[in-house]
């Protein structure tokens, strides 16, 4: 599970009120995280970071709307991932980086399992829908609960989990055609 910021709620309460030091915080508290997600949406790191840049800029000044009905993690994703689509809808396909693009430290996490499969669950990911592929981002890579989630995709938590179930099933179908095995 990914780490959350400490006291956000407190942090988002003094950013509201003008306090610079809490800005700061939510920043590098959230900063690594939101680059990581555009990039697997976006692939190329100029084009995340200036989402994230964006991203950031459009919560901070609009952190006085946060009205807490969830978490600011939440909202941090719903805002960057509506960043990203728009992006997206520009002209570029939605795909998941390539392993060699990926900084060794993203798969740090996943060394212990087989370089193969590794392999296999990208390319499997780049077959499923864009909702599929984020819902799985979300949930599965950064750790959101289901009703963050449900706020970043702008779903009842009740549909986000429902999406989220489809996306796992979606993947799994995806990699018994990648990985050449007959659905048992």
């Amino acid at each position: 599970m990914a780490e959350r910021v400490p006291n956000e709620a407190e942090a988002v309460l003094r950013l509201q009120g003008g306090d610079e030091s809490a800005l700061a915080l939510l920043y590098d508290g959230y900063l690594d995280r939101v680059y990581r997600f555009c990039l697997r949406l976006l692939t190329r790191p100029e084009e995340a970071e200036e989402v994230v840049a964006e991203a950031f800029l459009q919560a901070f000044r609009h952190a006085r709307d946060f009205r807490g009905e969830g978490s600011f993690s939440g909202w941090l994703f719903r805002i960057t991932r509506n960043l990203c689509l728009a992006r997206l809808r520009r002209g570029r396909q939605l795909h998941l980086v390539s392993l060699e693009e990926l900084e060794a430290e993203d798969w740090q996490a996943a060394e212990s399992r087989e370089p193969m499969l590794r392999l296999a669950v990208q390319e499997a990911l780049r077959h499923l829908p864009p909702d599929y592929r984020t819902v799985l981002l979300l949930r599965d890579v950064e750790g959101l609960t289901n009703p963050e989630a449900a706020q970043a995709l702008g779903r009842s938590p009740a549909a986000a989990k429902s999406l989220h179930f489809r996306a796992r099933q979606a993947l799994r179908d995806e990699l018994v055609g990648v990985l050449g095995m007959e659905d048992q």
